[in-house]
């Protein structure tokens, strides 16, 4: 049996992805598509021009919260995410590592398959440290977590439990949507 390649498995995450009743994201699946398709390297920061992250939004056990970061260059509330590392093996692999590492949570449990894309313009540092303008493909996913679990924070950005029904000031628009998709997933 052929062990598939790692843009293989990423994009074979990708299709088990169905929003097929939002136009919006089904423009934006095809983009993904197209992009993992026609440019292996879109799985590694060092695409200067933009690549894919992946992100979780983690929800207490009750689904009454959601844990936020205060993200340090565009100081906004995000859901925890970031870059594609070369180690992660698939968009929730690298989902479930990014989560453990801004939360400080060890015991993260994160969907099978992504609830949302969002693609957005960002200003971030390439692999040399230089600052650039880029574009992120973001593959969004929910994660539960035990919010009374011991935590070991290994980032210094701020971290915050919000309600879901909490107005929560600095709120990044892709993130008021992700928490929409929260919502209608979990009710």
């Amino acid at each position: 049996m052929l062990v598939p390649t790692r843009v293989e498995q990423f994009t074979k995450e990708l299709n088990h992805w169905n929003f097929s009743t939002d136009a919006d994201q089904m423009a934006l699946y095809r983009e993904y598509s197209d992009l993992i398709a026609t440019d292996h390297l879109s799985l590694d920061r060092s695409r200067l021009q933009g690549h894919f992250t992946a992100s979780a939004l983690l929800v207490d056990p009750m689904r009454a919260e959601v844990m936020l970061v205060m993200h340090p260059r565009v100081k906004r509330w995000l859901q925890m995410g970031g870059h594609i590392e070369s180690t992660d093996q698939s968009f929730r692999e690298a989902a479930l590592r990014e989560g453990r590492e801004e939360s400080g949570y060890a015991q993260i449990e994160v969907g099978q398959f992504p609830v949302r894309l969002d693609r957005h313009d960002v200003v971030c540092k390439s692999p040399t440290g230089e600052v650039i303008h880029s574009v992120h493909w973001d593959v969004q996913f929910l994660a539960l977590v035990d919010c009374t679990q011991v935590r070991e924070i290994t980032e210094e950005a701020q971290t915050r439990w919000w309600g879901f029904e909490e107005s929560i000031p600095g709120l990044d628009h892709s993130v008021e949507l992700l928490i929409g998709a929260a919502r209608t997933i979990l009710e």
